[in-house]
């Protein structure tokens, strides 16, 4: 690739959350950046119009992932547009917040759907375009500290980052003799712009005491590792689930015993 030409990111799910702050921070970290967007359009024409403000390019794309051909189409229409792909963030996804029996096969199949076939599918048609291309493209797969650890309502949600989690180990495994990446990123508890504004500072700190850093994670802390894994400094990782969590997931837990909060 020449020197004076810039690599081309998409980024799903771009229309706001975590998706919306990584697309932007690409933007300004020299990629061209594919924005797929569900929901929230105005939010991210916003971003590819930052971008372009600031000297890159950046173009939306409308797409309903859970159903059947759009995934490999989103693909090849951001290669119709940019000519080329050298890094994809899968983000998109959808949250069932239901208990274990009540959720529905409806439920299990749009869940499904978006947040395992879909990264699954457009991982395999950028490779395929790399392999072919002799591009050493980077992917990195957005998960959740939930793949590992249990909650309330999260038996589809929980279920379907770990199976998206050890598919990445796939792919990495496959896909390095072509020297492509694909890493994923688990965020913790991360306060979107959209949440923090409306965040209570009292419920907040109370959160703050469960995580070991004692803070809430920002999107940015996401999307900073996002670029990280994407980048040249990261070119002998692949194949890991990194968390962003601030210690969330470290094999420990509190509870509030006699007025006092105790590791138990």
């Amino acid at each position: 690739m020449p020197q004076n030409e810039r690599r081309v990111a998409l980024v799903t799910g771009s229309g706001r959350g975590i998706g919306a702050v990584i697309a932007a921070y690409l933007g300004t970290a020299g990629y061209d950046v594919a924005l797929h967007y569900w929901h929230g359009e105005s939010r991210a024409r916003a971003i590819a119009a930052t971008i372009r403000a600031h000297g890159g390019e950046a173009s939306c794309f409308y797409a309903d992932l859970s159903e059947l051909d759009t995934p490999s189409q989103l693909v090849a229409e951001v290669l119709d547009h940019f000519g080329r792909l050298d890094a994809v963030v899968n983000n998109a996804a959808t949250v069932v917040g239901r208990a274990f029996q009540d959720v529905t096969a409806e439920d299990l199949d749009h869940a499904y759907h978006l947040n395992y076939r879909a990264p699954f599918v457009i991982s395999q048609a950028a490779a395929a375009w790399m392999i072919g291309h002799g591009v050493q493209g980077a992917m990195v797969q957005i998960t959740s500290v939930h793949q590992e650890r249990v909650t309330d309502w999260d038996s589809v949600y929980g279920s379907m980052k770990a199976a998206l989690a050890r598919a990445t180990e796939s792919m990495a495994y496959e896909l390095a003799p072509y020297g492509i990446r694909v890493n994923a990123v688990a965020p913790g508890r991360i306060l979107t712009p959209e949440q923090a504004g409306l965040a209570d500072p009292k419920r907040e700190a109370l959160v703050a005491e469960g995580i070991p850093l004692g803070v809430s994670g920002q999107a940015d802390d996401v999307a900073r590792a996002v670029g990280w894994l994407l980048s040249p400094a990261a070119h002998y990782v692949t194949g890991i689930t990194l968390r962003v969590d601030g210690g969330l997931n470290l094999p420990m837990h509190r509870a509030l015993i006699g007025q006092q909060l105790e590791f138990i």
